[in-house]
Protein backbone atom coordinates (compact mmCIF):
# COMPACT_ATOMS: atom_id res chain seq x y z
CA UNK A 1 0.00 0.00 0.00
CA UNK A 2 0.73 3.45 -0.82
CA UNK A 3 -1.21 7.01 -0.90
CA UNK A 4 0.44 10.43 -0.95
CA UNK A 5 -0.37 14.27 -1.58
CA UNK A 6 0.68 17.31 -2.40
CA UNK A 7 1.02 19.27 0.18
CA UNK A 8 1.12 22.76 -1.62
CA UNK A 9 -1.62 22.15 -4.56
CA UNK A 10 -0.01 24.64 -7.00
CA UNK A 11 3.81 25.48 -6.71
CA UNK A 12 5.63 27.18 -8.98
CA UNK A 13 9.17 26.44 -10.74
CA UNK A 14 12.14 26.95 -8.09
CA UNK A 15 9.48 26.42 -5.48
CA UNK A 16 9.70 23.53 -2.89
CA UNK A 17 7.22 21.14 -2.97
CA UNK A 18 6.25 18.60 -0.03
CA UNK A 19 5.18 14.98 -0.81
CA UNK A 20 3.50 13.28 2.75
CA UNK A 21 3.47 9.48 1.73
CA UNK A 22 2.62 6.62 3.73
CA UNK A 23 3.69 3.02 2.91
CA UNK A 24 4.54 -0.42 4.34
CA UNK A 25 7.17 -1.00 1.34
CA UNK A 26 10.30 -0.06 3.09
CA UNK A 27 10.72 1.92 -0.17
CA UNK A 28 9.44 3.74 -2.56
CA UNK A 29 10.61 6.32 -5.35
CA UNK A 30 8.55 9.25 -7.09
CA UNK A 31 8.28 9.64 -11.36
CA UNK A 32 6.41 12.98 -11.51
CA UNK A 33 4.62 13.00 -15.17
CA UNK A 34 2.99 16.46 -16.72
CA UNK A 35 -0.39 15.46 -18.04
CA UNK A 36 -1.36 17.50 -21.36
CA UNK A 37 -2.02 15.84 -24.69
CA UNK A 38 -0.43 12.93 -23.35
CA UNK A 39 1.47 11.69 -20.00
CA UNK A 40 5.02 12.96 -20.07
CA UNK A 41 7.37 11.98 -17.74
CA UNK A 42 9.29 15.13 -16.42
CA UNK A 43 11.27 13.60 -13.73
CA UNK A 44 12.20 11.42 -11.41
CA UNK A 45 13.77 10.63 -7.59
CA UNK A 46 16.21 8.16 -6.19
CA UNK A 47 14.76 5.93 -3.73
CA UNK A 48 13.43 7.05 -1.20
CA UNK A 49 13.14 5.82 2.93
CA UNK A 50 9.63 4.29 3.25
CA UNK A 51 7.50 5.02 6.38
CA UNK A 52 3.65 3.78 7.73
CA UNK A 53 1.36 6.76 9.05
CA UNK A 54 -2.45 6.08 10.17
CA UNK A 55 -4.86 7.24 8.06
CA UNK A 56 -6.22 10.91 9.91
CA UNK A 57 -9.93 12.10 10.27
CA UNK A 58 -10.91 13.74 7.00
CA UNK A 59 -11.18 17.35 8.26
CA UNK A 60 -7.83 17.12 9.43
CA UNK A 61 -4.16 17.69 8.45
CA UNK A 62 -2.74 14.74 7.67
CA UNK A 63 1.13 16.24 7.81
CA UNK A 64 0.15 17.15 11.51
CA UNK A 65 -0.11 15.31 14.75
CA UNK A 66 -3.81 14.39 15.01
CA UNK A 67 -5.82 12.73 17.48
CA UNK A 68 -8.21 9.92 16.36
CA UNK A 69 -11.99 9.66 17.22
CA UNK A 70 -11.24 7.47 20.51
CA UNK A 71 -8.54 9.66 21.30
CA UNK A 72 -5.68 7.78 19.85
CA UNK A 73 -2.88 9.73 18.64
CA UNK A 74 -2.55 10.01 14.81
CA UNK A 75 1.30 10.20 13.83
CA UNK A 76 1.68 12.89 11.39
CA UNK A 77 2.50 11.46 7.05
CA UNK A 78 6.29 11.80 6.01
CA UNK A 79 7.50 14.31 4.36
CA UNK A 80 9.16 14.12 1.67
CA UNK A 81 10.61 17.12 -0.48
CA UNK A 82 10.81 18.06 -4.19
CA UNK A 83 12.37 20.94 -6.04
CA UNK A 84 10.66 22.29 -8.87
CA UNK A 85 12.67 22.47 -11.55
CA UNK A 86 12.96 26.43 -12.63
CA UNK A 87 12.27 25.04 -16.11
CA UNK A 88 8.95 23.45 -15.98
CA UNK A 89 6.11 24.87 -17.71
CA UNK A 90 2.70 25.23 -16.09
CA UNK A 91 0.11 22.34 -16.35
CA UNK A 92 -0.97 19.56 -13.98
CA UNK A 93 1.46 17.17 -12.99
CA UNK A 94 1.06 13.82 -11.35
CA UNK A 95 3.22 12.30 -9.14
CA UNK A 96 3.07 8.43 -9.13
CA UNK A 97 4.54 6.39 -6.39
CA UNK A 98 6.38 3.10 -6.80
CA UNK A 99 6.96 0.73 -4.28
CA UNK A 100 10.50 -0.78 -3.55
CA UNK A 101 11.45 -4.29 -2.19
CA UNK A 102 14.68 -1.97 -0.30
CA UNK A 103 16.84 -3.72 -2.47
CA UNK A 104 16.39 -1.43 -5.37
CA UNK A 105 13.87 -3.05 -7.25
CA UNK A 106 10.49 -2.19 -7.92
CA UNK A 107 7.76 -3.58 -5.92
CA UNK A 108 4.57 -2.35 -8.12
CA UNK A 109 4.09 -1.52 -11.37
CA UNK A 110 1.83 1.74 -11.85
CA UNK A 111 0.18 2.27 -15.16
CA UNK A 112 2.12 5.33 -16.28
CA UNK A 113 -0.15 5.67 -19.73
CA UNK A 114 -3.08 7.83 -17.49
CA UNK A 115 -3.22 9.94 -14.34
CA UNK A 116 -6.33 7.88 -12.69
CA UNK A 117 -5.49 6.06 -9.84
CA UNK A 118 -7.03 4.76 -6.69
CA UNK A 119 -4.07 4.83 -4.96
CA UNK A 120 0.02 5.45 -5.57
CA UNK A 121 -0.68 9.07 -7.67
CA UNK A 122 -0.54 12.61 -6.07
CA UNK A 123 -1.78 15.33 -8.39
CA UNK A 124 -0.73 18.90 -8.63
CA UNK A 125 -0.52 21.71 -10.67
CA UNK A 126 2.46 23.95 -11.65
CA UNK A 127 1.63 27.46 -11.57
CA UNK A 128 3.78 29.92 -14.00
CA UNK A 129 6.54 32.54 -12.28
CA UNK A 130 4.90 34.93 -14.31
CA UNK A 131 2.07 35.13 -16.35
CA UNK A 132 2.90 33.25 -20.01
CA UNK A 133 -0.43 32.78 -21.94
CA UNK A 134 -3.68 34.62 -22.31
CA UNK A 135 -5.88 31.32 -21.32
CA UNK A 136 -5.67 30.69 -17.20
CA UNK A 137 -7.37 27.18 -16.87
CA UNK A 138 -8.58 26.52 -13.38
CA UNK A 139 -9.05 23.11 -11.84
CA UNK A 140 -11.83 22.35 -9.36
CA UNK A 141 -9.79 20.84 -6.40
CA UNK A 142 -12.69 21.83 -3.79
CA UNK A 143 -14.85 19.73 -6.06
CA UNK A 144 -12.35 16.56 -5.81
CA UNK A 145 -11.65 16.97 -2.20
CA UNK A 146 -15.79 16.99 -1.46
CA UNK A 147 -16.03 13.73 -2.73
CA UNK A 148 -12.80 11.88 -1.86
CA UNK A 149 -13.54 8.84 0.27
CA UNK A 150 -9.94 8.16 0.59
CA UNK A 151 -9.54 4.54 0.16
CA UNK A 152 -13.44 4.04 -0.54
CA UNK A 153 -14.46 2.34 2.35
CA UNK A 154 -17.44 4.42 4.05
CA UNK A 155 -17.32 5.16 7.92
CA UNK A 156 -19.02 2.63 9.98
CA UNK A 157 -20.88 4.20 13.02
CA UNK A 158 -20.61 0.15 14.89
CA UNK A 159 -16.66 -0.19 14.64
CA UNK A 160 -15.85 3.69 14.20
CA UNK A 161 -14.05 3.02 11.26
CA UNK A 162 -14.06 4.27 7.62
CA UNK A 163 -14.30 7.62 5.93
CA UNK A 164 -16.68 9.94 4.94
CA UNK A 165 -16.58 13.23 3.11
CA UNK A 166 -19.51 16.40 2.47
CA UNK A 167 -21.69 13.64 1.19
CA UNK A 168 -21.86 11.10 3.64
CA UNK A 169 -20.99 12.70 6.79
CA UNK A 170 -22.21 10.70 10.11
CA UNK A 171 -24.44 12.59 12.60
CA UNK A 172 -23.75 13.58 15.80
CA UNK A 173 -24.85 10.64 17.73
CA UNK A 174 -22.94 7.96 15.22
CA UNK A 175 -19.82 9.57 16.45
CA UNK A 176 -17.81 8.97 19.78
CA UNK A 177 -16.95 12.66 20.10
CA UNK A 178 -18.35 15.98 18.30
CA UNK A 179 -16.64 16.84 15.22
CA UNK A 180 -15.99 19.84 13.30
CA UNK A 181 -17.71 19.67 9.80
CA UNK A 182 -15.87 20.17 7.02
CA UNK A 183 -13.06 18.18 4.72
CA UNK A 184 -9.23 19.36 4.37
CA UNK A 185 -7.18 19.78 1.49
CA UNK A 186 -4.24 18.07 3.07
CA UNK A 187 -4.72 14.25 2.53
CA UNK A 188 -4.55 11.88 -0.55
CA UNK A 189 -6.87 12.10 -3.05
CA UNK A 190 -7.73 15.70 -4.74
CA UNK A 191 -8.12 14.61 -8.23
CA UNK A 192 -6.37 11.50 -8.20
CA UNK A 193 -4.78 8.94 -5.39
CA UNK A 194 -8.06 8.03 -4.29
CA UNK A 195 -11.53 6.55 -4.32
CA UNK A 196 -14.24 8.98 -4.86
CA UNK A 197 -17.43 8.85 -2.52
CA UNK A 198 -19.82 7.69 -5.95
CA UNK A 199 -17.02 5.61 -7.46
CA UNK A 200 -19.24 2.33 -7.57
CA UNK A 201 -22.78 3.84 -7.12
CA UNK A 202 -23.06 6.12 -9.75
CA UNK A 203 -20.71 4.52 -12.83
CA UNK A 204 -20.43 6.54 -16.09
CA UNK A 205 -21.98 4.48 -18.77
CA UNK A 206 -19.37 6.33 -21.09
CA UNK A 207 -16.39 6.60 -19.40
CA UNK A 208 -14.75 3.82 -16.64
CA UNK A 209 -12.44 6.90 -14.74
CA UNK A 210 -14.83 7.64 -11.89
CA UNK A 211 -16.46 11.05 -11.96
CA UNK A 212 -15.10 13.40 -9.36
CA UNK A 213 -11.49 13.15 -10.66
CA UNK A 214 -9.10 14.67 -13.02
CA UNK A 215 -8.90 11.99 -15.11
CA UNK A 216 -12.64 12.10 -16.26
CA UNK A 217 -13.49 15.62 -17.39
CA UNK A 218 -10.47 17.91 -16.85
CA UNK A 219 -7.61 15.43 -18.23
CA UNK A 220 -9.43 15.03 -21.17
CA UNK A 221 -10.31 18.91 -21.90
CA UNK A 222 -6.40 19.74 -21.24
CA UNK A 223 -5.34 17.00 -23.26
CA UNK A 224 -7.66 18.15 -26.11
CA UNK A 225 -6.52 22.02 -25.56
CA UNK A 226 -2.75 21.47 -25.82
CA UNK A 227 -3.02 18.86 -28.35
CA UNK A 228 -5.25 21.47 -30.27
CA UNK A 229 -2.21 23.87 -29.80
CA UNK A 230 -3.43 26.24 -27.19
CA UNK A 231 -1.53 27.81 -24.85
CA UNK A 232 -2.73 27.93 -21.41
CA UNK A 233 -1.55 28.79 -17.78
CA UNK A 234 -2.99 27.15 -14.88
CA UNK A 235 -4.40 26.81 -11.54
CA UNK A 236 -6.48 25.45 -8.70
CA UNK A 237 -9.69 26.88 -7.36
CA UNK A 238 -7.47 26.93 -4.14
CA UNK A 239 -5.57 29.99 -5.79
CA UNK A 240 -8.53 31.96 -7.11
CA UNK A 241 -9.12 31.53 -3.33
CA UNK A 242 -6.36 33.26 -2.19
CA UNK A 243 -5.61 35.06 -5.06
CA UNK A 244 -8.54 36.90 -6.32
CA UNK A 245 -8.61 39.31 -9.14
CA UNK A 246 -4.43 39.22 -8.96
CA UNK A 247 -4.46 35.86 -9.62
CA UNK A 248 -7.06 36.67 -13.00
CA UNK A 249 -6.40 40.52 -13.85
CA UNK A 250 -3.17 39.23 -16.26
CA UNK A 251 -5.20 36.95 -18.40
CA UNK A 252 -8.10 37.47 -20.85
CA UNK A 253 -9.93 34.29 -20.44
CA UNK A 254 -10.42 31.59 -17.38
CA UNK A 255 -11.40 28.49 -18.29
CA UNK A 256 -13.71 25.83 -16.17
CA UNK A 257 -14.77 22.36 -17.24
CA UNK A 258 -16.41 19.41 -15.78
CA UNK A 259 -17.68 19.68 -12.45
CA UNK A 260 -16.90 23.04 -10.83
CA UNK A 261 -19.32 22.81 -7.85
CA UNK A 262 -17.75 24.65 -4.96
CA UNK A 263 -17.05 28.48 -4.99
CA UNK A 264 -16.46 30.58 -2.06
CA UNK A 265 -17.35 34.28 -1.78
CA UNK A 266 -13.63 35.12 -2.62
CA UNK A 267 -14.15 33.08 -5.80
CA UNK A 268 -17.27 34.49 -6.73
CA UNK A 269 -15.86 38.04 -6.09
CA UNK A 270 -12.96 37.85 -8.17
CA UNK A 271 -14.37 36.03 -11.13
CA UNK A 272 -17.48 38.42 -11.27
CA UNK A 273 -15.03 41.68 -10.41
CA UNK A 274 -12.67 40.15 -13.40
CA UNK A 275 -15.94 39.87 -16.28
CA UNK A 276 -17.60 42.88 -14.98
CA UNK A 277 -14.32 44.83 -15.77
CA UNK A 278 -14.03 43.40 -19.23
CA UNK A 279 -12.29 40.11 -18.84
CA UNK A 280 -13.66 36.28 -20.41
CA UNK A 281 -14.97 33.52 -18.71
CA UNK A 282 -15.78 30.31 -20.17
CA UNK A 283 -17.61 27.35 -18.55
CA UNK A 284 -17.54 24.24 -19.99
CA UNK A 285 -19.27 22.15 -17.37
CA UNK A 286 -22.14 21.87 -15.20
CA UNK A 287 -23.61 22.01 -11.62
CA UNK A 288 -20.85 25.06 -11.73
CA UNK A 289 -21.27 26.77 -8.67
CA UNK A 290 -23.90 25.16 -6.71
CA UNK A 291 -22.57 25.09 -3.20
CA UNK A 292 -21.50 28.24 -1.27
CA UNK A 293 -18.10 26.61 0.77
CA UNK A 294 -16.20 28.42 3.75
CA UNK A 295 -12.92 27.89 4.61
CA UNK A 296 -12.59 27.61 8.73
CA UNK A 297 -8.96 27.38 8.30
CA UNK A 298 -6.03 27.53 5.67
CA UNK A 299 -6.65 24.09 4.43
CA UNK A 300 -10.42 22.76 5.47
CA UNK A 301 -13.28 23.70 3.88
CA UNK A 302 -17.39 23.39 4.43
CA UNK A 303 -20.31 23.59 2.58
CA UNK A 304 -23.01 25.89 4.07
CA UNK A 305 -25.93 26.01 1.59
CA UNK A 306 -26.88 26.47 -2.14
CA UNK A 307 -25.71 29.76 -3.65
CA UNK A 308 -29.54 30.73 -4.91
CA UNK A 309 -30.64 29.93 -1.45
CA UNK A 310 -28.49 32.75 0.13
CA UNK A 311 -29.95 35.70 -1.95
CA UNK A 312 -26.81 35.25 -4.79
CA UNK A 313 -27.71 32.85 -7.32
CA UNK A 314 -25.27 31.35 -9.31
CA UNK A 315 -26.67 32.92 -12.58
CA UNK A 316 -25.18 36.22 -12.01
CA UNK A 317 -21.51 34.51 -12.16
CA UNK A 318 -22.66 31.74 -15.01
CA UNK A 319 -25.52 32.77 -16.34
CA UNK A 320 -27.07 29.37 -15.61
CA UNK A 321 -28.54 27.11 -12.24
CA UNK A 322 -28.60 23.54 -11.47
CA UNK A 323 -32.11 24.22 -10.28
CA UNK A 324 -33.34 24.19 -14.00
CA UNK A 325 -31.12 21.57 -14.73
CA UNK A 326 -31.03 18.67 -13.98
CA UNK A 327 -29.19 14.68 -13.45
CA UNK A 328 -29.47 11.61 -14.96
CA UNK A 329 -26.88 9.04 -13.11
CA UNK A 330 -25.95 5.27 -14.36
CA UNK A 331 -28.34 4.36 -17.30
CA UNK A 332 -31.60 5.38 -15.77
CA UNK A 333 -32.47 7.69 -18.38
CA UNK A 334 -31.01 5.90 -21.47
CA UNK A 335 -32.98 8.22 -24.12
CA UNK A 336 -29.75 10.81 -25.34
CA UNK A 337 -30.22 14.37 -24.76
CA UNK A 338 -29.02 16.76 -27.07
CA UNK A 339 -28.70 20.52 -27.99
CA UNK A 340 -31.23 21.90 -30.08
CA UNK A 341 -30.11 25.24 -31.71
CA UNK A 342 -31.01 28.58 -31.68
CA UNK A 343 -29.43 32.11 -32.89
CA UNK A 344 -27.79 29.93 -35.42
CA UNK A 345 -26.16 33.13 -37.24
CA UNK A 346 -24.02 33.61 -33.64
CA UNK A 347 -20.21 33.92 -33.95
CA UNK A 348 -19.83 30.71 -31.22
CA UNK A 349 -21.79 28.83 -34.69
CA UNK A 350 -19.90 29.67 -37.20
CA UNK A 351 -17.82 27.33 -39.40
CA UNK A 352 -20.22 24.37 -38.19
CA UNK A 353 -23.08 24.70 -40.65
CA UNK A 354 -26.15 24.32 -38.03
CA UNK A 355 -29.23 26.17 -38.50
CA UNK A 356 -32.20 26.63 -36.10
CA UNK A 357 -33.53 23.92 -35.34
CA UNK A 358 -30.93 21.26 -35.97
CA UNK A 359 -29.72 19.25 -33.04
CA UNK A 360 -26.23 18.10 -32.14
CA UNK A 361 -24.89 15.77 -29.25
CA UNK A 362 -27.86 13.16 -29.35
CA UNK A 363 -26.51 10.40 -30.72
CA UNK A 364 -26.43 7.18 -28.40
CA UNK A 365 -22.80 7.21 -28.29
CA UNK A 366 -23.15 11.40 -27.20
CA UNK A 367 -25.52 11.95 -24.85
CA UNK A 368 -24.05 14.95 -24.67
CA UNK A 369 -26.55 17.02 -21.75
CA UNK A 370 -25.81 15.63 -18.55
CA UNK A 371 -24.66 13.85 -16.51
CA UNK A 372 -25.57 17.52 -14.56
CA UNK A 373 -26.78 19.88 -16.12
CA UNK A 374 -26.95 23.63 -15.59
CA UNK A 375 -30.65 26.02 -17.02
CA UNK A 376 -32.43 28.98 -17.11
CA UNK A 377 -36.28 29.78 -16.56
CA UNK A 378 -38.29 29.90 -19.87
CA UNK A 379 -41.53 29.31 -21.27
CA UNK A 380 -41.38 26.12 -22.38
CA UNK A 381 -44.88 27.10 -24.78
CA UNK A 382 -42.17 28.58 -26.84
CA UNK A 383 -40.11 25.13 -26.58
CA UNK A 384 -42.83 23.50 -27.58
CA UNK A 385 -44.06 25.47 -30.14
CA UNK A 386 -40.46 25.54 -32.17
CA UNK A 387 -40.12 29.06 -30.98
CA UNK A 388 -36.80 30.45 -29.65
CA UNK A 389 -36.80 31.07 -26.10
CA UNK A 390 -35.97 33.65 -23.93
CA UNK A 391 -34.95 33.64 -19.88
CA UNK A 392 -37.84 35.15 -17.87
CA UNK A 393 -34.86 36.62 -15.66
CA UNK A 394 -37.27 34.96 -12.85
CA UNK A 395 -34.25 33.12 -11.18
CA UNK A 396 -31.78 35.26 -11.46
CA UNK A 397 -30.02 35.03 -15.10
CA UNK A 398 -28.84 38.08 -16.50
CA UNK A 399 -31.34 40.41 -18.49
CA UNK A 400 -28.93 39.73 -21.59
CA UNK A 401 -28.51 36.25 -21.59
CA UNK A 402 -28.78 34.55 -24.76
CA UNK A 403 -29.77 30.51 -24.89
CA UNK A 404 -27.95 29.45 -27.96
CA UNK A 405 -29.16 26.07 -27.47
CA UNK A 406 -31.55 24.26 -25.59
CA UNK A 407 -31.05 20.60 -24.35
CA UNK A 408 -34.48 19.37 -22.86
CA UNK A 409 -34.48 16.56 -20.72
CA UNK A 410 -37.95 16.09 -20.25
CA UNK A 411 -38.27 13.29 -23.22
CA UNK A 412 -35.89 11.37 -22.01
CA UNK A 413 -37.72 10.57 -18.57
CA UNK A 414 -37.82 13.08 -17.29
CA UNK A 415 -34.56 13.73 -15.30
CA UNK A 416 -34.57 17.88 -15.36
CA UNK A 417 -35.59 19.75 -12.35
CA UNK A 418 -37.48 22.98 -12.75
CA UNK A 419 -37.74 24.02 -16.16
CA UNK A 420 -35.58 20.94 -16.85
CA UNK A 421 -33.98 21.87 -19.79
CA UNK A 422 -29.65 22.62 -20.15
CA UNK A 423 -29.53 25.66 -21.91
CA UNK A 424 -25.84 26.63 -23.43
CA UNK A 425 -25.35 30.33 -23.88
CA UNK A 426 -23.99 33.56 -22.87
CA UNK A 427 -24.05 37.02 -21.51
CA UNK A 428 -22.25 40.37 -21.38
CA UNK A 429 -21.68 42.03 -17.84
CA UNK A 430 -18.39 43.98 -19.33
CA UNK A 431 -16.74 40.71 -20.63
CA UNK A 432 -18.62 37.97 -21.94
CA UNK A 433 -19.22 35.03 -20.27
CA UNK A 434 -20.18 31.32 -22.12
CA UNK A 435 -21.32 28.77 -20.58
CA UNK A 436 -21.92 25.02 -22.04
CA UNK A 437 -24.07 24.02 -19.05
CA UNK A 438 -23.11 20.54 -18.88
CA UNK A 439 -20.77 18.33 -17.54
CA UNK A 440 -20.11 16.38 -20.38
CA UNK A 441 -19.09 18.34 -23.06
CA UNK A 442 -15.24 17.57 -22.41
CA UNK A 443 -16.48 13.71 -23.16
CA UNK A 444 -18.00 14.21 -26.52
CA UNK A 445 -15.49 16.75 -27.22
CA UNK A 446 -13.16 14.29 -26.96
CA UNK A 447 -14.78 11.37 -28.25
CA UNK A 448 -14.44 12.81 -31.94
CA UNK A 449 -17.98 11.92 -32.68
CA UNK A 450 -19.36 15.48 -33.17
CA UNK A 451 -17.01 17.77 -35.01
CA UNK A 452 -19.84 20.94 -34.46
CA UNK A 453 -18.63 20.73 -31.11
CA UNK A 454 -14.43 21.32 -31.59
CA UNK A 455 -15.86 24.05 -33.92
CA UNK A 456 -17.84 25.80 -30.89
CA UNK A 457 -14.71 24.79 -28.47
CA UNK A 458 -12.28 26.61 -31.05
CA UNK A 459 -14.96 29.72 -31.43
CA UNK A 460 -15.04 30.46 -27.99
CA UNK A 461 -11.51 30.28 -27.50
CA UNK A 462 -10.18 31.78 -30.24
CA UNK A 463 -13.05 35.00 -29.60
CA UNK A 464 -12.93 35.37 -25.28
CA UNK A 465 -8.77 34.53 -25.57
CA UNK A 466 -8.55 37.79 -28.41
CA UNK A 467 -6.87 40.95 -26.89
CA UNK A 468 -9.53 43.30 -28.85
CA UNK A 469 -12.16 42.66 -31.05
CA UNK A 470 -11.54 41.79 -34.41
CA UNK A 471 -7.62 40.80 -33.21
CA UNK A 472 -6.30 37.60 -33.36
CA UNK A 473 -5.90 36.18 -29.56
CA UNK A 474 -5.04 32.85 -28.55
CA UNK A 475 -1.99 32.53 -26.40
CA UNK A 476 -0.48 30.06 -28.96
CA UNK A 477 -2.29 30.35 -31.97
CA UNK A 478 -2.22 32.82 -34.94
CA UNK A 479 -6.10 32.17 -35.85
CA UNK A 480 -8.97 33.66 -33.99
CA UNK A 481 -12.28 35.42 -35.43
CA UNK A 482 -13.01 38.83 -36.54
CA UNK A 483 -16.20 40.91 -35.16
CA UNK A 484 -19.03 38.79 -36.41
CA UNK A 485 -22.95 38.43 -36.12
CA UNK A 486 -23.98 39.83 -32.64
CA UNK A 487 -26.08 37.02 -31.21
CA UNK A 488 -29.91 37.42 -30.25
CA UNK A 489 -32.98 37.46 -31.50
CA UNK A 490 -32.39 39.37 -34.63
CA UNK A 491 -29.89 36.34 -35.94
CA UNK A 492 -32.52 33.84 -35.20
CA UNK A 493 -32.50 31.43 -38.43
CA UNK A 494 -29.51 32.35 -40.08
CA UNK A 495 -27.10 29.54 -40.78
CA UNK A 496 -23.69 29.72 -38.86
CA UNK A 497 -21.58 31.45 -40.91
CA UNK A 498 -17.91 30.01 -41.90
CA UNK A 499 -15.01 30.94 -39.49
CA UNK A 500 -13.41 34.04 -39.66
CA UNK A 501 -9.24 34.86 -39.82
CA UNK A 502 -7.10 38.05 -38.92
CA UNK A 503 -3.89 38.73 -38.56
CA UNK A 504 -2.27 41.08 -35.47
CA UNK A 505 -2.70 40.67 -32.47
CA UNK A 506 0.75 39.05 -30.01
CA UNK A 507 0.75 35.17 -30.19
CA UNK A 508 1.92 34.99 -26.60
CA UNK A 509 2.28 36.83 -23.18
CA UNK A 510 -0.38 37.82 -20.78
CA UNK A 511 -2.49 40.99 -21.51
CA UNK A 512 -1.55 44.12 -19.91
CA UNK A 513 -3.14 45.26 -16.44
CA UNK A 514 -2.94 49.14 -18.30
CA UNK A 515 -4.94 47.39 -21.70
CA UNK A 516 -8.56 48.83 -21.84
CA UNK A 517 -10.51 46.86 -19.74
CA UNK A 518 -13.70 46.76 -22.79
CA UNK A 519 -10.96 46.11 -24.95
CA UNK A 520 -10.50 42.71 -23.90
CA UNK A 521 -14.15 40.98 -24.53
CA UNK A 522 -16.05 40.27 -27.57
CA UNK A 523 -19.16 41.52 -28.80
CA UNK A 524 -22.41 39.49 -28.87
Amino acid sequence: MIRGYAEQPSPRPGDELTLRVATDAPAFRVELYRCGARMVRAGTTSWLPGRDAPAHLPFQDWGRPGVGLHGEALAPWPAYRLRIPVGWTSGVYVAVLVEGDGAGRDRSQPDRTTPDGRDARALFVVRPDRPRARILYKLPVLTYHAYNLIDGRPYDPASGSGHWCLYNAPRPDELPRPVPAGVGLHRPGGGTGAVPYDFATNPDPYDPTPRQTFAHWDARFVGWLEAAGYRADYCTDVDLHRGGRDLLDPYRLLVSVGHDEYWSDAMRDAVEGFTAAGGNAAFFGGNTAWWRVVFTDEVTFARVGFWHELGRPENAMIGVSFRHGGERDRTDHPVPVGYRVQHAGCWVYAGTGLRDGDVFGDGPDEYLAGYECDGVEFDRADLDAGRPVRPTGSDGAPADFTILAVGDTRPSGPWGFGNGAATMGLFRPGGTVFTAATTDWARVLTAGTTPVLDRITRNVLDRLSCATPGAAGAASRDRAPAAGPACGPGTAGAPARAGWSCAGCPATGPASRSAGRRDRSATC
